[in-house]
């Protein structure tokens, strides 16, 4: 697979005010895992900001440069503040070319079903990415899935995705990943005049609301401790 890169720095402050300083100054704190171990870390928040977007519907198998030395890490878990959804803290899981290792790898879907096209279906898809086995240099970037010969009623299973040498589906066989079929729409009870009437009088702001979710709004966050 092709590698994606980032530079890397050594942390030697940890602590919550020690992170609060280094996301205000435009940098995002992290922790390396890597055989029972772990050693703190900062990178720079936009260059991450711009991996993550690089990385959408790819599996999350990074390049770390730090100085002259560089190795290959799994992105094993991103924070996120719940107010602004900025990014605030990363974990990475350090793999060993040689070892193999278990990793999510993304699925993309390319084609239109002719259950869709011709027969009226809907696409439904319920697996974006399946889990692997593989040695590092082996995990794809994505696995490809052309749906576009499914037929109404037809659907695609694990045991369907293409053999990659190296590579075992960690996934039973059977395992659903998409189907087309007719997706029948529930109605909702009717309601009388009346329950609407009183429904559109309850809609209102009550007394103090505004002012709870302003604090909220105003609440510093403070995330879990490195």
């Amino acid at each position: 697979m092709s590698q994606l890169n980032i530079s890397i720095n050594a942390r030697e402050e940890v602590g919550r005010g020690a992170s609060r300083r280094l996301r205000g100054s435009g940098k995002l704190p992290g922790v390396i895992y890597s055989k029972g171990e772990s050693r703190a870390i900062f990178l720079d928040n936009k260059d991450f900001e711009n991996l993550w977007h690089d990385l959408i519907g790819r599996t999350p198998l990074v390049t770390l440069n730090e100085g002259k030395n560089e190795s290959q890490a799994l992105i094993s878990e991103v924070q996120r503040h719940p107010l602004n959804d900025s990014f605030i803290h990363v974990d990475f899981h350090e793999v060993t070319a040689g070892e193999e290792i278990t990793a999510q790898a993304a699925l993309q879907v390319t084609g239109e079903p002719v259950g869709v096209r011709n027969e009226g279906g809907t696409l439904e898809v319920h697996l974006h990415e399946v889990e692997v086995r593989s040695r590092p240099r082996n995990i794809p970037d994505f696995i490809e899935i052309d749906v576009s010969e499914l037929n109404l009623g037809d659907a695609l299973h694990v045991s369907d995705l293409p053999k990659l040498e190296g590579v075992t589906y960690q996934l039973h066989e059977d395992t659903l990943i998409a189907s087309v079929s007719i997706v029948k729409i529930e109605e909702g009870p009717e309601l009388e005049v009346e329950e609407l009437l009183e429904g559109e009088e309850g809609e209102g702001e009550s007394e103090g609301d505004g002012e709870v979710a302003a604090e909220a709004e105003g609440e510093e966050f403070e995330p879990k401790k490195d």
